[in-house]
């Protein structure tokens, strides 16, 4: 009997022993540590912030290995938010088969500041470091401002909580801003569930309780119900916009649409589709009125980078394909999100065309709610310029149910009160820096960390 529980005793404990026997292979190049993986990197270009390029790996173990920026002293790489110390996700998880595996890096992707090496990981155990070149390891800079980007709100929508669940999510993500100091939180709509008046009460409330403003434009699920019956969205939403008198920065307003400075350079538009319309001929987002007024704004500040939040994303600008671009993704069941604002229809077909001539503006989309991590079934959901053909496109995660799918799945999971995503985006001199943020954790996702060149 002794003999026997022995015997289950150690077969249990054994895969913990070769684990640890086999990931401490000692190999050459880092004094001091255990070594198991040899890692190389080959960027595409000499920015200091760009991490866009091919990563490899040699290992004596195969499987997945994760990698981490660290800071000089090989720890994982942790960022000020106010008071509060952020954590980095990995940025990359690499298959080892054979001994040998790699990673393309998106073009995007950021190297943070502070970062110094590469940290490989094998199940949670350290497998090897490689240093950063020089010319990748700039010295930390002052932005010139800070804001921050959530979508898919949906007071009213998800009770998983006692309550609804965005009573939770939206402060939750406005606090996070506060401690970063940010000048504005922007999103592109999607506030309520039908467009009653209780969730844009329950929005105003929160967004209110900032010395920050909180801008919106109008989402699909925004289209109906109160919010354009009742006039709710004008007397709730948008505080200083609409009025006679106006916040200091509004440079423009019609309808429901707006143009905003925060610092009398750059400029953010703000521009509501006014129905839900999808997937017929005869389908429209935006009137001809709206984009003879936003053209105008788009000529007015063609010299100035320009934010556009606009709550549907596009069909993919080279293919045409509704599945694969930017802010969708399918999987191998081909499940994917279907309402992608309608392609060649003729309001569809004058705001594409815009958005190719004015690569000036950075458009932020939600809709999907589909979270960071879909980026593995589609390179260019999160962030795209197609190749240079149009203004670069940026697609933001729900903040109260960021959406995932597996492969072979035939639907979304929804996630509410298990993640909540947005962006902290910086602006430099030089560049746009969006740092993904996964809210419940308080953590930068930093394989949704990107730079954008002004």
């Amino acid at each position: 009997m002794w003999t026997l529980l022995w015997a289950k005793i150690f077969a249990l404990f054994m895969p913990v022993v070769m684990l640890f026997n086999t990931t401490g292979a000692v190999l050459p190049g880092i004094s001091g540590k255990l070594v198991n993986a040899e890692i190389n990197y080959e960027f595409d270009n000499d920015k200091f912030y760009s991490a866009a390029g091919t990563v490899s790996l040699e290992t004596r173990t195969d499987g997945e290995y994760r990698l981490y920026w660290g800071d000089e002293n090989g720890d994982f790489l942790t960022g000020k938010v106010g008071s509060y110390t952020a954590s980095f996700s990995e940025f990359a998880t690499v298959d080892v088969e054979d001994g040998k595996g790699e990673k393309d890096i998106i073009d995007f992707t950021l190297i943070p500041d502070g970062a110094q090496k590469v940290l490989a990981y094998k199940n949670g155990v350290f497998a090897g470091e490689m240093a950063l070149p020089e010319e990748k390891t700039a010295e930390a800079q002052t932005p010139d401002y800070l804001f921050g980007a959530i979508s898919d709100v949906h007071f009213n929508r998800y009770f998983l909580h006692l309550d609804d669940d965005a009573k939770l999510t939206l402060p939750n993500a406005l606090n996070f801003f506060e401690q970063a100091g940010v000048s504005l939180v922007a999103l592109p709509g999607d506030l309520t569930s039908e467009g009653e008046e209780k969730s844009l009460k329950y929005f105003s409330q929160y967004a209110s309780n900032y010395d920050f403003p909180v801008y919106t434009c109008m989402g699909n699920h925004d289209t109906r119900g109160d919010a354009t019956d009742s006039g709710a969205w004008e007397k709730y939403i948008n505080s200083g916009v609409y009025g006679e008198e106006k916040e200091d920065g509004v440079l423009s307003v019609n309808g429901r649409d707006f143009a905003y400075t925060p610092d009398g350079k750059d400029v953010f538009i703000f521009l509501s589709q006014y129905q839900w319309s999808y997937n017929s001929e005869n389908s429209e987002l935006l009137s001809a009125e709206q984009l003879d007024w936003f053209e105008e704004q788009l000529k007015a500040y063609s010299d100035r980078t320009v934010y556009l939040f606009f709550h549907t994303f596009l069909a993919n600008q080279q293919t045409g394909d509704r599945k694969t671009g930017e802010g969708n993704a399918v999987n191998k069941k081909d499940t994917y999100y279907d309402l992608v604002y309608t392609p060649e229809t003729a309001d569809e077909i004058r705001f594409t065309q815009l958005l190719k001539k004015y690569k000036n503006v950075i458009f932020f989309n939600g809709h999907s709610h589909f979270a960071f991590e879909l980026q593995e079934m589609n390179p260019i959901m999160n962030i795209t310029d197609y190749d240079g053909e149009t203004c670069t496109m940026v697609h933001i995660p729900s903040v109260s149910s960021p959406r995932t799918m597996k492969a072979n799945s035939s639907d979304y999971s929804e996630n509410y009160l298990r993640k909540s995503q947005g962006y902290l985006v910086k602006v430099y001199p030089d560049r746009v820096v969006l740092q993904g943020i996964e809210f419940l954790k308080g953590q930068f996702v930093s394989y949704a960390c990107y730079a954008i060149d002004r």
